[in-house]
């Protein structure tokens, strides 16, 4: 498609970013991920029928959002009736996958065959059947924790953990067991796309980091944990059984509002925060206890990565759907997309999050 050619690689960058895409490339290659990406939107409905890409000429498509861990997994699922509105929160949970196991598979002989038998145990026997999703979003996992040098050995467990569960999805998908698409989703992509002021950058592990402009803090990763946390309780702020659509980016049911009601419910960060800027908060010098500085009963900020991801990933399908309208209209693409950074800046940058 050519008209993409004539935007600036400035303007190219922002159409990636809205949909999805990694916006470090040329502009030639900006041009052909984009062209990939709004194809499937182009195409006819019988050219889409023996496809698991998610159709827009399909209805009720269901995702099912994952924010790995053994201790900590958290899932949200989303229903979207169509492309053109906001998902439904169907379910959204935190659980613990190492309760359904012999206490000898907590130790630290953590082999393959023990962290392939817990995914078919949570995934195969347990959410899958209850949820039936279309689509399954899986963060992708750090190699390093807080961009430390060291691997830790628990890194290492939800690592191998994270490959196994592709392993065993994709088996059931290739035998026509499954009926879903897999996606990974880069975790700084999706901060990237919900907070302003955040600059990605290559990191050593050839994923992205987020900075904000302002001056370094010695926990990044804690910081950006809590500042995810409080952008989604601006998210739930005046909802409730009476008002389940107060947010303007997801609708509650009464299944998932008791827990949109958690975030209003955690004593104030101020001070942690403050700790955890000067690096003097020894409760979160690992940054696998983060939880702990965004509450202590519920690890809110599993919550929230779970959340943030798969209505992120909801909309950059939307915003796909509409470049690839405005591309066949034959629409001004610099006007378009002049139009759709205006309409989807986030409205909280880093400062106003923390």
């Amino acid at each position: 498609m050519a008209s993409f050619q004539k935007l600036s690689v400035e303007s190219l960058k922002s159409l990636s970013r809205l949909c999805g895409l990694s916006s470090s490339h040329t502009k030639r290659e900006l041009i052909l991920n984009l062209n990939q990406a709004i194809l499937r939107y182009s195409s006819s409905p019988s050219t889409l029928s023996n496809s698991s890409i998610w159709s827009p000429h399909a209805s009720n498509h269901r995702v099912l959002s994952v924010d790995m861990g053994l201790r900590n997994l958290s899932y949200s699922v989303l229903d979207m009736p169509d492309l053109e509105q906001i998902p439904t929160l169907s379910a959204w949970s935190l659980t613990s996958i190492l309760p359904h196991t012999p206490l000898a598979l907590t130790q630290p002989d953590f082999s393959p065959a023990v962290a392939a038998q817990l995914a078919y145990t949570t995934f195969v026997e347990d959410i899958l059947p209850r949820f039936k999703p279309d689509t399954i979003l899986l963060e992708r996992q750090r190699h390093r924790s807080a961009g430390g040098r060291n691997v830790l050995e628990w890194t290492l467990k939800v690592n191998m953990f994270e490959n196994v569960l592709y392993g065993v999805l994709t088996t059931l998908i290739n035998q026509g067991a499954l009926k879903a698409q897999i996606c990974e989703v880069l975790p700084s992509r999706t901060k990237g796309y919900w907070i302003r002021n955040a600059v990605l950058s290559t990191s050593s592990d050839g994923g992205e980091n987020m900075s904000s402009g302002r001056k370094p803090v010695k926990n990044k990763y804690a910081l950006s944990k809590l500042v995810k946390v409080n952008l989604v309780k601006r998210w739930t702020e005046g909802v409730s059984f009476a008002n389940p659509a107060a947010c303007k980016h997801v609708v509650f049911t009464e299944s998932t509002i008791p827990m949109a009601l958690q975030f209003h419910l955690s004593s104030s960060r101020s001070s942690r925060l403050r700790k955890l800027q000067s690096g003097t908060d020894a409760e979160t010098e690992n940054a696998d206890d983060v939880g702990l500085a965004a509450g202590r009963k519920l690890k809110l900020d599993d919550l929230s990565d779970s959340l943030l991801q798969g209505v992120a990933f909801v909309q950059w399908q939307q915003h796909r759907f509409e470049l690839a309208k405005a591309v066949t209209n034959g629409a001004d693409l610099a006007e378009f997309c002049k139009f759709m950074v205006d309409r989807h800046t986030p409205e909280m940058g880093m400062e106003q999050l923390v």
